[in-house]
């Protein structure tokens, strides 16, 4: 994806962030679906997500040119906000 401002990076940045996250919480069976509902209250109620969205930006910078630069490191970027989150 191509930004010509940091603010069309990061909002870009949040969506592939916010559809990861979603993927990434466990969910009923495995999990009660009481405590689902806590931390997908928690953890997709919105934010900024600077800390992911600069994680996804270093991995732009030092991509090399690496297509899929961002995509690698989402699930560090998604750690980083439900760690943060939590």
């Amino acid at each position: 994806m191509t930004a010509t401002t940091f603010e069309e990076f990061a909002a870009g940045c949040r969506r592939d962030l916010d559809r990861s996250l979603a993927d990434w919480l466990p969910a009923p069976p495995g999990c009660p679906p009481r405590l689902h509902e806590a931390m997908e209250y928690s953890l997709l109620a919105g934010g900024k997500r600077m800390r992911p969205v600069l994680v996804l930006a270093a991995a732009d910078a030092i991509g090399l040119g690496h297509p899929d630069a961002r995509m690698l490191a989402l699930p560090a970027a998604c750690a980083l906000e439900m760690i943060h989150t939590y």
